[in-house]
């Protein structure tokens, strides 16, 4: 398993250790630069303490015995001292040097067998005063300076270490109590978490969490309430069915067993149809996966849906027809929008009442497409239009059944779809007119006669 401390250490460990090497680094330029100074200012200081004597000889002030200790300016703590008549040198701390006569005062760096010499040139007289140090004991010098800081560095590490594991460990004490909080808690307690003394850190993550527990109490909440109403609903039906089965073996004619067996057909239709209402449900519930959208042809949709409920129209004596004066497409789900229309389809003929009229019409206005369900039955009173899109809701005043879950799908669709759905009244205020208004796309039309399919049954 991954450790956050661990990871933390391997990160911030060899930080310090690089920010070490680069301090390190820059102490060694910064020391070699100021070095570079202070040496050039002693071999400047050095020259100047060479005398001649009014007799012609040379007086080292300060510097007695150099030449018996053999100063040959190799070292980070010697420097090479040379005078020169012309092209003849008469006087140097080390005979054994080859260095070439100077050519001109000031500093200047020269090469002598493959070493890279730092020299001062100082005209005395006739003299030529030249103090040399070889350029690698100079880089030694700083070397020991930069190394002489680096180790201490280097040593602190094992103390920096233990300080950030256990200054990491309390860092992350406010993760370990809300583990521990979130571990004693139950299924049912989808309380937040208190996010006063948390750090700001720590506060998104905990925003997270307790926005996963509201949207979790949301759905459990939600899925209680749909599975107490979806017992509500089944107990009536099922009570119903057992009744009529424990009177058919009692009936005492043929009249009365094909009355029996009537009912119990229709009750097991009106079961069949709420189960497939209250699955289509729980698959459009909030987090059910998002449908994929395409292309749809709303004109060819409504064609086909109202195709497949001509039967079903002229059983209840309903004309259902299609109005549409053109291929009017959106960006949908077909299977979804063929669920929206169907439910909408099926209550109008549900509830309209025998010789209603209904029309599916497909347009489109302002580049949106529109897609209407308009019936001429009773219609649905305004103060009742707010609770129509409740589950189970079915008002009052109807004999027809129904799920009272038709509405509910028709909603969750328009809302994955983004359309915009009203309920209004029908021609001559008589009647239903559910209306929906699919997002505005590029308009794609093609004008073509109207189509009208009905179908009228008689008694």
């Amino acid at each position: 398993m991954r450790s956050l401390r661990r990871r933390l250490l391997i990160w911030l460990l060899p930080a310090a250790l690089l920010t070490g090497l680069l301090a390190s680094a820059a102490t060694y330029w910064g020391a070699l630069s100021e070095l570079n100074e202070v040496l050039n200012d002693q071999l400047k200081g050095i020259a100047q303490h060479v005398v001649v004597e009014p007799d012609g000889h040379l007086s080292l002030r300060g510097m007695q015995g150099a030449n018996e200790d053999r100063l040959s300016g190799e070292q980070s703590h010697t420097v090479l001292l040379q005078v020169w008549r012309g092209t003849t040198r008469v006087f140097s701390t080390d005979r054994d040097s080859s260095m070439p006569p100077p050519q001109a005062a000031g500093f200047s760096d020269i090469e002598v067998n493959g070493q890279l010499w730092h020299t001062y040139v100082e005209r005395n007289g006739e003299l030529l005063v030249r103090i040399a140090q070889a350029r690698r004991a100079r880089w030694e010098a700083v070397a020991e300076i930069a190394t002489a800081l680096f180790w201490p560095v280097l040593s602190l590490l094992p103390v920096l270490a233990l300080f950030v594991w256990f200054g990491i460990g309390y860092g992350l004490r406010p993760l370990r109590q809300i583990a521990a909080n979130l571990k004693r808690r139950d299924a049912n307690n989808m309380q937040a978490i208190d996010t006063a003394a948390m750090p700001v850190e720590v506060k998104p993550l905990v925003d997270a969490i307790n926005d996963l527990l509201s949207r979790l109490d949301h759905a459990f909440t939600a899925q209680r309430q749909f599975i107490a109403d979806a017992a509500h609903e089944l107990r009536t039906p099922i009570m119903g069915l057992g009744l009529q089965a424990e009177l058919l073996p009692k009936a005492t004619g043929s009249h009365e067993r094909d009355a029996i067996t009537a009912q119990i057909r229709a009750g097991t239709a009106r079961l069949a149809h709420l189960a497939e209402q209250l699955l289509t449900l729980a698959r459009l519930g909030p987090e059910s996966p998002a449908p994929v959208f395409s292309t749809v042809d709303l004109t060819a949709l409504a064609r086909g849906v109202v195709g497949d409920r001509v039967r079903y129209a002229e059983a209840n004596e309903i004309d259902l027809g299609l109005v549409a004066t053109g291929v009017v497409t959106t960006s949908g789900n077909a299977d979804g929008l063929r669920i929206l229309l169907n439910n909408l389809v099926d209550n109008a003929i549900r509830y309209a009442g025998a010789h209603a009229r209904v029309d599916v019409i497909v347009s489109r206005e302002d580049s949106c497409a529109m897609l209407e369900v308009r019936d001429t039955g009773p219609g649905i009173p305004e103060e009742d239009r707010a609770r129509v899109w409740e589950r189970f809701y079915r008002g009052d005043g109807h004999t027809s059944s129904g799920s009272g879950l038709g509405l509910s799908i028709v909603r969750r669709i328009a809302e994955q779809h983004h359309a915009r759905i009203s309920l209004g009244g029908g021609e001559d205020n008589r009647g239903l007119t559910v209306t929906l208004r699919f997002p505005r796309g590029r308009p794609h039309v093609v004008n073509v006669d109207e189509d009208k399919t009905s179908g009228t049954a008689t008694v």
